[in-house]
């Protein structure tokens, strides 16, 4: 874990240099441009778990228990979908490679899934809000312009970005119907930045000479979305009460299908 963060801040810090220079005093024949666009993304399996499972002050929410059927205790599920807005800038520095600043806003996530506490009837809903937003430098190869084929209209690209997303959780509600009506313990969210990469395929159609409408699937790694520590709100049918725990993590990748519009100055 420590050595992919390193290494996705290098690539980071190269990238960001590199756009850096590229926007400052890009090279004679660089050709600017602006996209704006929309799609939607959709997230893959995920598992909230103790960031620190031997936590101690304040506890860890899940501990370093094994569960039935030798799983970890934790709370399984994904982030559903959302729609997400793309902005970017970027030059055509070279007849075929572009390079691009690109701000992703990704509101609707919602984390759906079911916990496994030993000693609990089943089941225990977990629920939570999520809103993203991602900064990247990425880097596209235009396929036609090094030498292979268009698909009729159809120019198709690569590319590939690294950045930060910064995330904003809700407060996660853990619920026990099993220990009747209204049984739950809300936990803290938490807001935070984290390492992304995500890498794109897709193909350009020509409106005019200037216009070009993108179309393109992309995968996403966004990094991990923490819990902070802090009190939760434990309630049961015939007490409430508040008790500190411990932060959770739990990793964000999804896979998004995108439209935009590309205008060439």
């Amino acid at each position: 874990m420590m050595i992919r963060k390193a290494s996705r801040l290098r690539c980071a810090i190269a990238l960001g240099a590199l756009l850096a220079g590229f926007i400052t005093a890009p090279p004679a024949a660089a050709e600017p441009y602006i996209r704006a666009g929309g799609g939607i993304d959709w997230s893959q399996s995920s598992t909230f778990f103790d960031r620190d499972c031997a936590a101690r002050q304040p506890p860890a929410l899940f501990g370093c228990v094994i569960g039935e059927g030798g799983v970890p205790i934790g709370a399984r599920g994904d982030f559903g979908s959302s729609a997400s807005i793309d902005l970017g800038a970027g030059f055509r520095i070279l007849p075929g490679f572009r390079v691009e600043a690109l701000a992703t806003h990704r509101p609707d996530f919602g984390f759906s899934g079911n916990a496994n506490f030993l000693s609990t009837p089943q089941p225990q809903p977990v629920s939570a809000k999520l809103r993203s937003t991602t900064g990247m430098v990425v880097g596209y190869l235009d396929l036609v312009e090094l030498g292979l084929p268009a698909i009729g209209p159809l120019e198709p690209f690569v590319g590939a970005g690294l950045g930060l997303t910064r995330h904003r959780l809700s407060s996660v509600t853990y619920g026990f119907p099993g220990f009747g009506p209204g049984a739950s313990t809300v936990i803290q969210g938490g807001s935070q930045t984290t390492f992304s990469y995500m890498l794109t395929a897709g193909t350009a159609l020509r409106i005019s000479e200037q216009a070009t409408l993108d179309i393109a699937y992309r995968y996403a790694d966004l990094g991990t979305v923490r819990s902070d520590a802090g009190p939760a709100l434990i309630t049961r049918p015939a007490f409430s009460t508040s008790l500190d725990i411990a932060g959770t993590e739990a990793d964000l990748t999804t896979h998004g299908i995108t439209a935009s519009l590309r205008y060439q100055f």
